[in-house]
């Protein structure tokens, strides 16, 4: 009987994982770097990206040891429901949390820059019932759709990399450590939380049909620390390390400014499919793994609709609950990326650690089991 849960190829997993880090990556971590360690940003992302790549091996580890059901149904197998308890409810949590953010900052660029007089309830309404339908289709949807808009997202940013090539002036980054070393290191801290998130591979793996190899997740990285130093290179040379610092939306600004001839301009209205495509997809995302969690059916890549209606309503609930801006900006800044980074360490070594008590363990009993 097949598996119904093995429904995707490893390049389906990846084309989701691009489109939802890669917004994190793209939109979200950007104007932090820049916040933190502006000229030097982007050497602390080049810096960052290496030791993402040994954490990357342990990502690989935890994989190919891993049985088909994944790692948190293995470790709840041979440690307990307490233990499997205790490694999976942070990254519930992170998982709801992150989804909140990337929702939140999407409605305040939306009010911003397309919608300002829309209604706000309206807007959140909308976005809530599309993602809900989203997380109600089911992984395979979710890996399907991306492979339809993941293409045009790309290739539109090459286009807006190629076409503001003339208004670049690289000699804006450098000279570097004009403040020291310690903007570079902030910015590696900045830079890992968005390259890290590689470790959602773990929560994907039980879908995938084949083994993922390490080659795929090199491509993956390489291509997620891409997402960060390319628009954030193209902001410092654009705007300056000073101006572009200053922007909330650096990526965005950098369509604003797109101008093709004297007769073309405003194309800025791409940034919204670019902008959708990779939100819609995260927080589908989001919610259907961290709802995986809590169903028994691990052979659906569908969830129970009345458990996915149900925490999108608390999400619902979480979003009317009034947040200034500039704290939302703060709390950003301040505590959610750095706690990420450290969250994603964390949970990496900690369960390399457990395959490698569980290996020895499976080594213990072999031997025992050995006739003498």
């Amino acid at each position: 009987m097949q598996n119904v849960t093995k429904i995707l190829i490893p390049r389906q997993l990846f084309m989701m994982l691009i489109l939802s880090t890669g917004l994190l990556n793209h939109v979200i971590l950007i104007p932090n770097l820049l916040n933190a360690a502006g000229r030097d940003s982007w050497l602390g992302v080049l810096i960052a990206y290496p030791i993402g790549l040994v954490f990357l091996w342990l990502v690989y580890f935890i994989t190919k040891n891993c049985s088909d059901k994944g790692f948190f149904a293995m470790v709840e197998k041979r440690f307990g429901k307490f233990v499997s308890a205790l490694i999976s409810m942070p990254v519930v949590v992170y998982l709801f949390l992150s989804a909140y953010v990337t929702f939140r900052d999407l409605m305040i660029w939306l009010n911003a820059y397309f919608l300002a007089d829309a209604s706000v309830t309206m807007i959140n309404l909308i976005m809530i019932l599309v993602c809900c339908v989203v997380t109600l289709g089911g992984i395979k949807y979710m890996a399907i759709s991306s492979g339809f808009l993941l293409p045009l997202v790309m290739i539109l940013g090459i286009f807006i990399a190629i076409t503001n090539t003339s208004i670049k002036d690289p000699s804006l980054l450098f000279p570097l450590f004009s403040e020291g070393y310690t903007p570079v290191i902030e910015a590696i801290i900045y830079s890992l939380s968005g390259l890290l998130e590689i470790y959602l591979i773990v929560l994907l793996q039980p879908y995938s049909q084949s083994p993922i190899k390490f080659r795929h997740l090199f491509i993956l990285i390489t291509l997620l620390m891409g997402l960060i130093l390319g628009p954030l290179t193209a902001a410092i040379m654009e705007f300056g390390p000073v101006e572009s610092a200053n922007f909330r939306y650096p990526a965005y600004e950098q369509w604003r400014v797109l101008n093709i001839g004297d007769y073309i301009s405003h194309m800025d209205f791409f940034a919204l499919y670019q902008w959708l495509s990779g939100a819609i997809i995260r927080i589908g995302l989001f919610i259907y793994l961290a709802a995986a969690f809590f169903t028994k059916k691990k052979k659906q890549y569908k969830l129970n609709p009345i458990l996915v209606v149900g925490i999108y309503l608390i999400f619902f609930g979480v979003t009317w609950i009034e947040v200034e801006t500039f704290y939302f900006y703060e709390f950003i800044y301040r505590y959610f990326l750095p706690a990420c980074m450290a969250f994603f360490l964390f949970q990496i070594l900690i369960s390399a650690l457990l395959i490698i008590v569980m290996r020895k363990r499976e080594d213990s009993n072999g031997k025992h089991n050995q006739p003498g």
